[in-house]
């Protein structure tokens, strides 16, 4: 209450300092007044012949992270990464393939950060359903990695910088160990663990990966690269195998094309045309018309384009779309994690909605806390009870823990590039009472019984503690196992001949009876109506809300000082920031291990860029 009177405090007393009460109420209310002006609706307008521009900016989400809206405003001191909806640029394709408006559609893949091959499946795909309204697509950008030019290859031309390149390299998954520098500073690391190909604990009692780990990582990396193959050779009108051919024979290629790669790629099949921004701008001008100032084509921009079209759906009918996106911990948290209390708060929200008729549950997740897995899963289990029917949507990722809260849903999809799997569990208890020692310091005590202390990490664990968490990592596997086989109707004992730990594709998961149907998001929404029994619903995404006071103040700002942070624009990372990042990923992954009986089911080898 004291931080609370100190606010009102520090408001009466600006109100004194303006003068008289009466004119700091005025002064307020004309604040209100010029937020409410500068916020009212305009929708945009889409111009006619337009070219519909794909340009995503930063990492591909499935939920994109609310920024701190004044970090917004004061752009130099923003530290929330750009994010892109995948959703958002599945629904402006699908809107714009039929209206008459748009005239083609333009892909511009420089500024995106990162995305999963699912993600990047999945806008390949959207693509090839706009082309079937006969309206032309081009890739516009400078470069290509090998992620972007998934998405360029579907187009009816690929333009390219002549200083640019296409860097296709395969897929690889080469993890840090550390068995030696933990010997060294002579840590000890328990490990118990489940499942034959649970590898996620190989990087802590090896210096190099075992020939199981290779085996199941090689399987799946090899039918992911066929994937990405057979997309980018059936576009590009290549015989198959050709990329694979390609990059055995890089050295010589690129020698005859005198060490160029944007001649490389050229030569290759892999663009059509090597163009400086002003030639493919002229072109895209002489054919669909100029922006007003003539300095450009006529365009919109995607976001835009969904600002003009949204139109709000009346229907007493909503499918809860429910997100499982990241790590799973304990907890409350934001949209990057899935935090088990915040997700059960979405869920119960939804089944106690009269208006919702089925949820979806849309997973990109590498697992994560089991606790807070099963906590999720037995939300899921109390709306089924209440009749609602629950669809498991897999994106990239649904492995581990992320298939453990999926399975026992009415119906799991899956995209055939889902990375899945992963039924295992783990646990890690490192001591360190031997590198304590080397500087001098000690544990030693009494207790009331053989356990008093037994978790302490400056003392070793004893064999009565080992076993003990031997026996409640085991008994956990086989809570795992018995859910899938409820879940997916098997026996227990044909899903532990799958389960192991072994991480499997979605395709392959399909074969296996891990997932019931291959489809993307939209499949999985229209599985959920038809098992409720409605035609027309609307969707409704459960998630957090930015603080509404501190966006309007943020607002204001940008009113006041001319910024427009919707236009903004971030380049591609360099190669040192991205390792940066990626290597920041994995110690947030560990310093958000809080399951209070310390049992992991997580998947480290599912994030396949």
């Amino acid at each position: 209450m004291k931080g609370v009177w100190a606010i009102v405090k520090s408001i009466f007393s600006f109100i004194q300092g303006l003068g008289t009460t009466a004119l700091g109420l005025l002064v307020i209310f004309m604040l209100f007044g010029l937020y409410a002006a500068s916020n009212r609706e305009t929708r945009p307008s889409v111009p006619n012949g337009a070219v519909l521009v794909l340009w995503p900016n930063g990492a591909i989400v499935e939920q994109v992270e609310y920024p701190d809206p004044l970090e917004a405003v004061f752009s130099d001191f923003n530290s929330t990464p750009p994010q892109t909806s995948i959703h958002d640029i599945l629904r402006a394709m699908e809107r714009a393939k039929n209206d008459d408006r748009i005239k083609a559609l333009a892909i511009l893949t420089d500024s995106i950060s990162g995305a999963a091959q699912s993600h990047l499946h999945t806008i390949a795909d959207g693509i090839r359903k706009f082309k079937e309204s006969g309206k032309k697509v081009y890739a516009v950008s400078t470069s290509y990695s090998q992620s972007t030019y998934l998405i360029a290859a579907q187009a009816d031309k690929v333009f390219m910088n002549p200083g640019g390149g296409v860097l296709l390299t395969g897929f690889g998954y080469y993890p840090t160990y550390f068995k030696s520098m933990l010997d060294k500073i002579e840590a000890n690391v328990n490990v118990f663990r489940v499942g034959t190909y649970k590898a996620a604990v190989e990087p802590f009692i090896r210096d190099d990966m075992s020939p199981a780990a290779k085996e199941a990582n090689m399987a799946f990396l090899g039918t992911l690269w066929e994937q990405y193959e057979t997309s980018v050779t059936s576009a590009r009108n290549l015989e198959n195998g050709a990329l694979t051919a390609a990059l055995a024979r890089v050295p010589d290629d690129l020698r005859a094309a005198e060490g160029d790669f944007a001649k490389l790629a050229l030569n290759t099949g892999l663009v059509d045309e090597l163009a400086p921004r002003m030639a493919w701008r002229q072109e895209l001008m002489d054919e669909y018309g100029s922006t007003p100032d003539g300095q450009s084509f006529n365009q919109i921009h995607f976001e835009t384009y969904l600002a003009a079209t949204d139109r709000p759906v009346r229907s007493g009918n909503e499918i809860a779309v429910i997100t499982a996106q990241g790590e799973i911990v304990m907890g409350d948290g934001p949209i990057t994690v899935t935090a088990a209390e915040t997700v059960v708060g979405y869920i119960r929200d939804a089944r106690n909605n009269p208006n919702t008729a089925a949820i979806v549950l849309r997973v990109d997740s590498p697992g994560g806390s089991a606790f807070a897995s099963e906590l999720i899963r037995q939300e899921l289990v109390a709306a089924q009870a209440q009749g609602l029917k629950v669809i498991a949507s897999f994106g990239p990722v649904a492995a581990s823990g992320g298939y453990w809260i999926s399975a026992t849903a009415d119906e799991i999809w899956a995209a055939p590039s889902t990375i899945t799997g992963s039924i295992g569990i783990f646990g890690i208890v490192p001591t360190f009472e031997k590198t304590l020692d080397k500087i001098g310091i000690h544990a030693d005590g009494v207790g009331t019984s053989p356990l008093a202390g037994a978790f302490n990490p400056a003392r070793p664990l004893d064999d009565a503690t080992k076993d003990i968490i031997q026996q409640s990592i085991e008994y956990g596997y086989r809570e795992f196992i018995n859910l899938v086989a409820e879940g997916r109707n098997m026996s227990a004992e044909d899903v532990d001949k799958i389960a192991q730990g072994r991480v499997w594709v979605g395709s392959t998961a399909h074969e296996l009876g891990l997932v019931d149907n291959l489809g993307e998001f939209d499949d999985a929404v229209q599985a959920a109506a038809r098992a409720a029994g409605v035609d027309s619903y609307q969707l409704v995404f459960y998630r957090d809300h930015p603080d509404q006071f501190e966006q309007m103040v943020a607002d204001l700002l940008n009113s006041t000082i001319g910024i427009n942070t919707n236009d903004m624009f971030t380049g591609q990372m360099s190669p040192v920031l991205k390792t940066a990042l990626e290597l920041k990923e994995e110690a947030e992954l560990f310093l958000n291990f809080n399951d209070p009986m310390g049992k992991y089911a997580v998947c480290f080898v599912c994030k396949v860029r």
